[in-house]
């Protein structure tokens, strides 16, 4: 149960992150360093679709399976989000070692946030592992 809540607690926090580009895609824009192209009304979409909607989707659905499912089958669906969060953050390292002027500062603390939630949100999964390994 404290391996759901240290869990719940990240997949909140990406869907806050979603709601809030949803609403303010500014926001979004800013905190991935993107802009849309000027007069091009479909890039603002994009922002609140993919860093909006598809966030506070995912990491909503996620948090209710999570407590929803069988126990020892709910830690297992943080498998998938947490594999894009941690694919995210390590794809931002090889961006930062392949592409002249990645490794900023942003980049780095984006890394730290990428990789961070996708280890906290596999908690659930990684307390599953221990304690079938445990009774084996």
């Amino acid at each position: 149960m404290i391996s759901q809540l240290i869990s719940s607690a990240a997949l909140l926090f990406g869907a806050w992150m979603g709601l809030y580009s949803m609403l303010k895609p500014s926001w979004g824009s800013k905190a991935v360093g993107l802009e849309p192209i000027p007069g091009n009304k479909e890039g603002q979409s994009e922002f609140r679709a993919t860093f909006g909607g598809m966030f506070v989707a995912g990491h909503l659905a996620t948090v209710v399976c999570l407590w929803r499912l069988d126990q020892m089958i709910s830690p297992i669906i943080v498998i998938p989000l947490a594999a894009a969060w941690i694919g995210a953050g390590l794809g931002r390292v090889f961006s930062i070692y392949k592409d002249d002027g990645a490794a900023t500062r942003q980049n780095w603390i984006w890394v730290a946030l990428e990789l961070g939630l996708g280890v906290v949100i596999s908690v659930p999964f990684l307390s599953l592992l221990k304690l079938v390994y445990f009774i084996r």
